[in-house]
């Protein structure tokens, strides 16, 4: 079996199109989430999974734990109803009572998450994790780019290592910057530590194999394979299971529909910078604008609070991509979506300290201030202006960010192979 772990929206996003492809290749596949706070019940990428037949569940509602007690079931009940109250209060939380619904769901998360804490420290340890693998008959492990503190990644490395199961880390997002530390907490000792102790770690390109290369993980390790996310097979299907939300998606008001996807505030963006860049927007009467703030809000979100523009952040970012005449942008992998669709892209450089590779190799219309984007806006509202980058220059970057600078690979292909030819090796290893 090839156990696939998630965490997150965006590690579901590029898993899911390498556990599709496996599954209708017939290579036993399943997937495993290890966040207990996450939703899979209403997740459409896992319920596409589930309807082809692949089993997707969470890692602590299975069988692996039988020999664990009354108390760890007393224990796991209570913190799982204490994250479902928490998922319920969200959805719920625009009703007259939000205040109340807010309080009540920061406290149904701090309850669930010292249970969840206590219950993992107690339970869920080596043998716990050796009976998973045992269970299941695993033959490759596959996390996404995860820190092994996390949940109970650390266990499960272990329990793989003890029993010469490789274990792969497999992108979660698409790794976009030039610039040496690209967050604010970012240090080469913490990438070194973070990616040596898994057997293999995938990426989509060169730029980020230097990356980690630089900070000391070990070379052989690292392998470039593409965009499971963004190769054109997947693609297709994507569109076919995204559920729609914008019912006048061509609809025409008039107006020049622009989307604003957001980054988090830890990659060095500029928060208040930020926040005057939403109210000029807003005072553009020409211009119908939209904010997505990134999956991973967090502490961010206190950038959002009070906005003077729509939060579209339970629409997808895919559909919106869609409906948009242009895409704004700062360190979002969605631009790639923008430009398959020929859409503009305007790279908003002032509003963060990073440096971008779409932004080197000339793929983006490049902003450097309010001034400057406001102008670009009313152009491409007013006249259709011609944008000031090339296809072949787009291309160029489409092919190094997609298909690892392979022409277009058949990336799916590539990530079989590697996650088969990698249980293979380990059954010979054990002979």
């Amino acid at each position: 079996m090839y156990l696939f772990f998630v965490r997150a929206f965006n590690d579901v996003d590029h898993l899911t199109p390498i556990v599709w492809k496996m599954s209708r290749d017939n290579y036993p596949v399943a997937v495993y989430c290890i966040n207990p706070e996450y939703d899979i019940q209403n997740d459409y990428r896992l319920d596409f999974l589930k309807d082809i037949g692949v089993k997707v569940d969470s890692i602590y509602n299975n069988n692996f734990d039988q020999h664990l007690g009354i108390l760890h079931r007393v224990m796991r009940f209570l913190f799982q109803r204490s994250y479902a109250l928490q998922i319920r209060l969200d959805i719920n939380s625009r009703s007259l009572f939000s205040i109340l619904s807010n309080n009540l769901r920061l406290l149904a998360r701090i309850i669930g998450t010292q249970l969840y804490g206590i219950t993992r420290r107690k339970f869920y340890g080596s043998r716990w994790a050796r009976n998973i693998l045992e269970h299941t008959g695993a033959q490759v492990l596959c996390f996404d780019w995860v820190r092994p503190e996390r949940y109970v990644v650390e266990v499960l490395l272990r329990a793989a290592k003890q029993k010469s199961i490789p274990a792969l880390a497999l992108p979660h997002g698409v790794y976009l910057y030039t610039n040496d530390w690209v967050k604010i907490d970012l240090t080469e000792d913490r990438v070194r530590e973070k990616y040596n102790r898994y057997d293999h770690v995938v990426v989509q390109n060169s730029l980020f194999k230097e990356v980690m290369s630089k900070s000391g993980v070990e070379k052989e390790k690292i392998l470039v394979l593409g965009s499971a996310r963004y190769c054109n097979e997947w693609m297709n299907q994507y569109k076919k299971i995204l559920p729609r939300v914008i019912k006048s998606r061509h609809e025409n008001t008039g107006k020049l529909k622009v989307v604003f996807m957001t980054t988090r505030s830890r990659y060095r963006v500029n928060v208040e910078r930020t926040i005057r860049t939403f109210d000029m927007l807003s005072k553009l009467n020409e211009i119908d604008v939209l904010v997505k703030p990134h999956t991973r809000t967090g502490k961010d979100v206190g950038m959002y609070k009070n906005l003077p523009l729509a939060n579209v952040s339970d629409i997808s970012s895919v559909e919106l991509c869609e409906w948009a005449d242009v895409m704004l942008v700062v360190g979002s992998s969605i631009i790639i979506e923008a430009l398959k669709l020929n859409k503009p892209a305007l790279y908003l450089k002032y509003l963060h300290e990073n440096t971008m590779e779409y932004e080197e190799f000339g793929a983006c219309w490049i902003i450097h201030d309010d001034t400057e984007l406001q102008n670009a806006l009313l152009s491409l509202k007013n006249t259709k202006t011609k944008l000031p980058y090339t296809d072949e220059d787009v291309n160029r970057w489409l092919s190094e960010i997609i298909y690892g600078g392979r022409g277009e690979r058949d990336v799916l292909k590539d990530y079989e192979e590697f996650i088969v030819n990698c249980a293979g090796q380990t059954q010979t290893y054990i002979q």
